[in-house]
């Protein structure tokens, strides 16, 4: 007999030399948190899609994407099983992945920006928020930034690296390394942030080190910001949103330009994201135009 919590383990194992250490450790807390308590002792081989199916249903507190994401894993755990022909077929082969809403974005407006920038006081805070605003940059990639990033002849910000609580890694994909240019707004945060100390890193900590995360500058003045302002909560990823929106809203950009300076790996996500969200505005039509002269 295999129990299941031997796969479990050996799935993690590699993943472990597979994925970046944020996804390791999502992965990792669903195996502990979800999958070991209820599959974790029983022989592997005795599994069987109604005993997955139930399991599934009866979780009540995740909602559809967090259920797609365990069924994902047990999946792996179970090819590993499949690998190694101690079970003939996955139990998961069957199961539809549970539907769910994607979010729907909610971009400031620009009376809304121009408010949210005028309340940054703290240098460090007000320059993230221009970089966010003006270049539609990650929270992490922003203060990842290095002053070697910053070339000031070309005007541009080389996005090369991330930083969050798991450490500094590569960005989100491939594609998510990218070249972007510094617009005439934005160069003098630039200017002031790149003068402001001598440190490798653009954005340092009272104690001279580099930011672990943004959670100081949320929980600090984010949330606070909002709340004194009126608007409903969002997170500073809406920065991103309001970028991207207003770009292809103002006519600035086409999607694919606006794909690739976001790091996505093609247009599709701007089509579905902020195409559909500026299309829901877009209500006058001229009637009067002649499509063949």
């Amino acid at each position: 007999m295999t129990k299941f919590n031997y796969y479990s383990k050996l799935f993690l194992e590699f993943k472990e030399e597979e994925l970046k250490f944020s996804t390791f450790d999502k992965y990792s807390n669903i195996v502990r948190d979800r999958l070991n308590p209820t599959f974790g002792d029983l022989d592997i081989s005795t599994i069987k899609p109604s005993t997955v199916k139930k399991w599934l249903y009866d979780i009540r507190d995740v909602g559809g994407k967090s259920k797609r994401t365990y069924i994902s894993v047990l999946n792996g755990i179970f090819k590993e099983a499949l690998y190694d022909e101690v079970i003939d077929k996955l139990p998961t082969r069957h199961i539809k992945p549970p539907s769910f809403d994607k979010a729907k974005i909610k971009p400031f407006n620009s009376d809304e920006v121009q408010n949210i920038m005028n309340l940054a006081k703290v240098d460090n805070y007000r320059f993230y928020l221009a970089i966010a605003f003006y270049t539609g940059m990650r929270s992490g990639e922003i203060i990842g930034l290095k002053k070697s990033d910053i070339n000031f002849e070309k005007q541009t910000i080389t996005v090369q690296r991330t930083r969050s609580r798991f450490g500094e890694s590569t960005p989100k994909t491939e594609g998510s390394k990218r070249e972007l240019p510094i617009l005439e707004l934005l160069m003098p945060y630039i200017i002031k942030l790149y003068e402001k100390h001598d440190n490798e890193y653009l954005f340092i900590t009272q104690y001279k080190k580099s930011y672990r995360d943004t959670t100081v500058f949320v929980e600090r003045y984010w949330r606070p910001t909002l709340k004194e302002l009126g608007l409903e909560y969002r997170r500073p990823y809406n920065c991103r949103h309001t970028y991207a929106t207003n770009m292809l809203y103002k006519n600035l950009i086409t999607p694919v330009q606006l794909a690739q300076l976001l790091g996505h790996s093609n247009a599709q996500m701007v089509y579905d994201v902020y195409v559909s969200y500026i299309d829901k505005f877009n209500v006058e039509f001229d009637r009067s135009i002649s499509i063949y002269k």
